[in-house]
């Protein structure tokens, strides 16, 4: 069976090249929707780029408008190994002498209270209780007082674990030590303070007759006794429960080291280099929105094509009201200190992105802190 076929070549006709025009006239319209959609995302990714950029701004000049943060404190020491400071926004600047106490004779931490058994057992599995009948271990910490019933044929580790699991446990911790030839037990208290001594009381049964261990308050050697921090602030006694002593000085809190005979001299001044990291990262938040819209905003001549954000009245608008914000002054503030240039924060004049002149906003920082505080 034969075909008919008009081919071009026959014909001086290209029907190929014809039929391709026209599919490729068929598919502009869908081309260029592919087209508008393509630059409908990326409008839709640089906005959402931009919108982020911005918050990062907006959480950078939050940290500025906070006036509270203008007028951060540290604190320095002048012997580290004995004692550490620290210090709020409220805190008075200042020197303070931390010295000996008067009746303690040196600065004296805080301590809390060990005991151990004398004599200790055998093993860890010795019985403490083999009297056949109920026994009672009684002690008092923090003004507190437990008895508790100590079972016929409890060990050595099963009246450590009775003390601990003690519901009503005011605050003392029980363990065994080994010290090389028998087990003693060993109880520490919870807090630092003189007021937190452990005392076996009286109506301890287990004394050592009767198949008992000793456990009686002669049968225990005070290892460290509890006791008060004493310093001397200024000239003033000061005692305290605790090692961390933050209730003497407004803003200021002394973590006690070591014990010394040395006095340490404590200097509290304005933070500066808290702030001035804060200012810092505003402007590199500011210049990261303006270098972010200026490199969407570019023409390609080569291509044809503009950015994302090229002739976008939005990011226009953003660029103005931020440039707008930097050079405005301030009449609350000084004349010598009522703008951003005035502390050493310039534009460039011709890509709009700040710059920081280190040295002059150090020197405000240090003399006009009030004044900067209110651009």
């Amino acid at each position: 069976m034969s075909t008919f076929s008009v081919s071009g070549l026959s014909s001086g006709i290209n029907a190929s090249e014809i039929i391709s025009k026209l599919m490729e006239l068929e598919r502009r319209p869908v081309s260029l929707l592919q087209s508008k959609q393509k630059a409908y995302n990326d409008k839709i990714t640089t906005y959402s780029d931009l919108a982020s950029k911005v918050s990062a701004l907006k959480t950078a000049a939050d940290a500025l408008r906070t006036t509270s943060n203008f007028y951060a404190k540290k604190a320095s020491v002048s012997d580290s190994t004995i004692l550490d400071a620290s210090a709020t926004n409220s805190a008075a600047a200042g020197n303070y002498t931390i010295a000996s106490h008067s009746t303690a004779g040196k600065i004296q931490l805080a301590q809390v209270e060990q005991k151990s058994h004398t004599a200790g057992t055998a093993a860890l599995t010795t019985s403490v209780n083999g009297s056949g009948s109920d026994k009672v271990f009684e002690y008092t910490y923090a003004s507190t007082q437990r008895s508790l019933t100590v079972a016929d044929g409890t060990t050595l580790e099963g009246l450590r674990n009775l003390i601990n699991s003690d519901t009503s446990n005011p605050g003392v911790t029980a363990t065994i030590i080994y010290d090389g030839s028998v087990y003693k037990l060993a109880l520490t208290g919870e807090d630092s303070g003189s007021t937190k001594a452990i005392s076996i009381d009286s109506g301890t049964t287990l004394d050592g007759t009767g198949s008992t261990v000793n456990f009686t308050s002669s049968a225990f050697t005070t290892n460290q006794s509890a006791q008060d921090a004493k310093l001397r602030i200024n000239g003033i006694d000061i005692t305290s429960s605790s090692n961390v002593v933050s209730d003497v000085i407004t803003g200021l809190t002394i973590t006690l080291k070591k014990e010394s005979t040395s006095a340490v001299t404590v200097a509290v001044t304005n933070d500066t280099d808290s702030i001035k990291k804060k200012i810092e990262g505003f402007v590199t938040a500011y210049n990261d929105v303006i270098n972010y819209i200026a490199s969407k905003s570019t023409w390609d001549s080569t291509t044809k094509t503009g950015g994302s954000l090229l002739g976008d009245a939005t990011a226009r608008d953003v660029v103005r009201r931020l440039k707008d914000m930097v050079i405005s002054t301030v009449s609350a503030a000084s004349s010598d200190v009522d703008s951003l240039t005035e502390i050493g924060i310039t534009t460039n004049s011709k890509d709009g992105t700040l710059s920081i002149n280190s040295t002059t906003l150090g020197d405000k920082l240090s003399a006009k802190i009030d004044d900067v505080a209110k651009l």
